[in-house]
C-alpha cells in the first residue's frame, strides 16, 4: 500500500519526539529520520503550526495539541472499554478496571465496573482518577512489562513478561489481589485492564479472561 512520504515522516517525527522527556533538536531528528536537516526543520515547523510540538530554545517537545488529542483518545478508549469491563467483571465476579499510564512514572485508573451479581463478601473499588506509581499494583506493573527489558526491572515486572500478566497482593489495598494485562495504545506509554478482589479465586482462569479482554481493547485502539 502506498503511503504519503511527508505525512509518514511527520508522524514518525512526532513519535520520536514523544519518546524523549527533554525533547530533540532538529539535528537529532534529522539524524534519526535519516533526512536532510532542512527537511526536518520543515517537518517541525508544520507540526508547530498545528500545536503538536513546541520549540524551547533548540529543543523540540510535544505541544498542547498533542495533549488535546491524547485526551480525546482517552475518552474514546473509556467509552469503548466500558462493555468489555462489565463483561469481565461479570465473568470473573471481581471488580474490573482500565488504567492508563500518566507520564513515565505514574498510572491512573480511568474506568471501572462492578459485577452485576456480587460473588464475594466485599467488592474492591479504586478511586477513578487517583494516580499511583507504575511499580505499585498489578495495573502499573503490567504497563511496565510492555517496555523493553531493563537491568532495573523489578522481579514483578520480569515475572509479568514471562507469564503474560501481572499479579500482586496487598500493594494498593490490604488483603486485595489484583491481576492485570498491559496493552499498547497509540500516543501513550501504555494501558492495562485488570481485576481486583478481596476473596480467593482461580488466578490462571481469571488471568486468561483478562488477557482476552486486553486483546479486545488493543484491537479496538488500533482500528
Amino acid at each position: 500500500m502506498a503511503t504519503l512520504q511527508g505525512l509518514d515522516r511527520g508522524l514518525r517525527a512526532l513519535d520520536l519526539i514523544s519518546l524523549t522527556g527533554d525533547g530533540l533538536t532538529v539535528a537529532d531528528l534529522a539524524a534519526q529520520l535519516e533526512i536532510d536537516r532542512a527537511v526536518a526543520y520543515r517537518i517541525v515547523q508544520t507540526l508547530e503550526e498545528h500545536a503538536l510540538v513546541s520549540r524551547q530554545g533548540k529543543r523540540v517537545r510535544l505541544g498542547a495539541g498533542a495533549a488535546t488529542l491524547a485526551g480525546r483518545f482517552r475518552h474514546q478508549l473509556v467509552v469503548a472499554a466500558q462493555p468489555v469491563l462489565q463483561e469481565l467483571a461479570d465473568d470473573t465476579g471481581t471488580s474490573a478496571f482500565l488504567t492508563v499510564a500518566h507520564g513515565a512514572r505514574e498510572c491512573v485508573p480511568v474506568a471501572g465496573a462492578q459485577p452485576t451479581v456480587q460473588d464475594g463478601p466485599v467488592q474492591v473499588g479504586y478511586r477513578i482518577g487517583g494516580r499511583h506509581p507504575l511499580e505499585k499494583g498489578a495495573n502499573g506493573v503490567a504497563i511496565l512489562a510492555l517496555q523493553p527489558p531493563s537491568p532495573d526491572d523489578s522481579e514483578e515486572v520480569v515475572r509479568s513478561r514471562e507469564l503474560g500478566y501481572s499479579v500482586t497482593s496487598g500493594q494498593l489495598q490490604q488483603g486485595a489481589t489484583g491481576i492485570a494485562v498491559g496493552f499498547g495504545v497509540p500516543g501513550a506509554v501504555g494501558a492495562s485492564i485488570g481485576v481486583v478482589a478481596m476473596h480467593d479465586f482461580d488466578i490462571e482462569a481469571v488471568a486468561a479472561r483478562v488477557r482476552l479482554a486486553a486483546s479486545r481493547l488493543e484491537e479496538l485502539g488500533n482500528t
